[in-house]
């Protein structure tokens, strides 16, 4: 049924705690939406702090609330008298804030001795393009102790500050030259030579795709979700993508509003195979309808790799030809997990019979959209046999527009000139997906 229309360093670092009824016409078409705070983050004045010294701690919502005074800060598992701490000890300290309901991700502080030297070096001296650096800096101190200080030193490649921290993806061959500085500590540089020795593959792992045209509103709509958990538990190749529209969902956004007007949904719920054939109702019953899709090998392939620090986000997607491909497209959207929002059901069957289901969590939601959500046309040249594509995107996540920047995910689509899926890949934030 559907329903229609070391030394003191005084850096501040934020660790989040850190996607039948009528439709109607409803949202600005921004990338976000709001139900008040879903998660907090607690914030420390200093990560790596000489021995004696004190560290004050703050802790805010998702939504950019101060609610230090009415957080209980715990170190070590043991909650503190207000937000300002002093080690008895040197050693590794874990900092969780608790507001409410809500608890935060944890903060480690490193109470350290006096750094006597810093270094930087490279998780590999030659790599392939396409792949990522990994850069770690270290502080030694004058007992001889190793401190990974990563997370807390400026990292410059090629002489430019690094946005995304210890992780660096390069865009060509050629040498890159990294160094660090922490606090009046600058180390010698590191190089690493980029290479484009990688072979393309012949055949690849065949993936499906399901796009659940849904909302926090539909009560028929967790039908489709109950589904989609079968699906994920039977095949680890079925790429989700949920997209929140009409009736004022909070998560609807322009992106998906254009989707489903392609796509000619006025009814939800809708759920679209390898955006070819609506996934047969009840969906529940022909869960072999879509991972049938998600097995065999293609001959063209996607893999993705990223690196993010805080709301900076830089990723490579790479898409390998076996074959030569002409009139081929590339899609690619930013997806966000874990969040949290009631959701409308009318099943006694799922969710144990519960209209709203409380604290649903919502998976797989459309974001953003860096192409034409019907795909960008990939060059002729370059779409053609024993060739990788590749596309190097950087992205500074707007303030608000996600609950949680750790929580995101990429997916690449490569599609035919008649919009049906070639195949698809998905990554985590922060992850090398390789071609298989």
């Amino acid at each position: 049924m559907k329903i229609k229309s070391l030394t003191k360093i005084f850096l501040f670092v934020a660790v989040a705690a850190l996607f039948s009824c009528s439709s109607s016409d409803s949202g600005d078409g921004g990338d976000g939406g709001s139900n008040g705070p879903n998660s907090i983050s607690v914030n420390a004045s200093s990560l790596f702090v000489d021995f004696g010294q004190s560290v004050t701690f703050e802790v805010t919502t998702n939504e950019g609330d101060n609610v230090t005074s009415q957080s209980t800060i715990r170190v070590n598992g043991t909650p503190i008298t207000g937000n300002v701490y002093t080690a008895a000890n040197s050693g590794s300290y874990t900092i969780t804030a608790i507001y409410g309901d809500l608890t935060s991700q944890p903060v480690t502080v490193q109470v350290l001795a006096v750094i006597d030297a810093v270094s930087i070096t490279a998780n590999q001296s030659t790599l392939n393009l396409g792949s990522r650096i990994k850069y770690t800096v270290t502080a030694t101190d004058t007992q001889g102790n190793d401190t990974d200080i990563t997370s807390a030193s400026n990292i410059y490649i090629n002489d430019t500050q690094s946005v995304t921290g210890g992780a660096y993806i390069p865009d060509a061959v050629g040498t890159v030259s990294a160094y660090a500085t922490f606090d009046t500590f600058t180390t010698e540089p590191v190089m690493v030579t980029v290479e484009d020795n990688a072979g393309t593959p012949a055949t690849y792992n065949r993936r499906a795709l399901i796009e659940d045209y849904t909302g926090d509103w539909c009560g028929y709509c967790t039908r489709v979700a109950v589904a989609i958990e079968m699906v994920e538990e039977a095949s680890d190749d079925v790429v989700i993508v949920a997209t929140h529209v009409f009736n004022g969902d909070p998560y609807e956004n322009q992106y998906g509003l254009q989707m489903a007007d392609n796509a000619g949904v006025t009814g939800l719920p809708t759920a679209i195979v390898n955006r070819q054939e609506d996934w047969v109702f009840p969906e529940t019953n022909n869960v072999a309808q879509v991972t049938s899709k998600a097995q065999g090998t293609m001959t063209s392939g996607i893999s993705i790799t990223s690196a993010s620090k805080g709301s900076s986000l830089s990723f490579m997607v790479n898409v390998g030809f076996g074959e030569t491909m002409n009139g081929s497209k590339l899609v690619i959207f930013l997806l966000e997990n874990g969040l949290v929002l009631n959701q409308a059901n009318y099943y006694p069957e799922y969710y144990g019979g519960q209209n709203p289901v409380p604290n649903f969590v919502h998976n797989h939601v459309l974001r953003h959209s860096f192409t034409n959500v019907l795909g960008d046309a990939i060059p002729a040249s370059e779409s053609v046999a024993n060739n990788t594509y590749r596309t190097k995107i950087n992205y500074n996540v707007p303030a608000g527009s996600v609950g949680n920047p750790n929580n995101l995910e990429i997916v690449a689509m490569l599609v035919a000139s008649d919009n049906s899926i070639i195949n698809i890949n998905k990554a985590a934030i922060n992850t090398e997906v390789v071609f298989d």
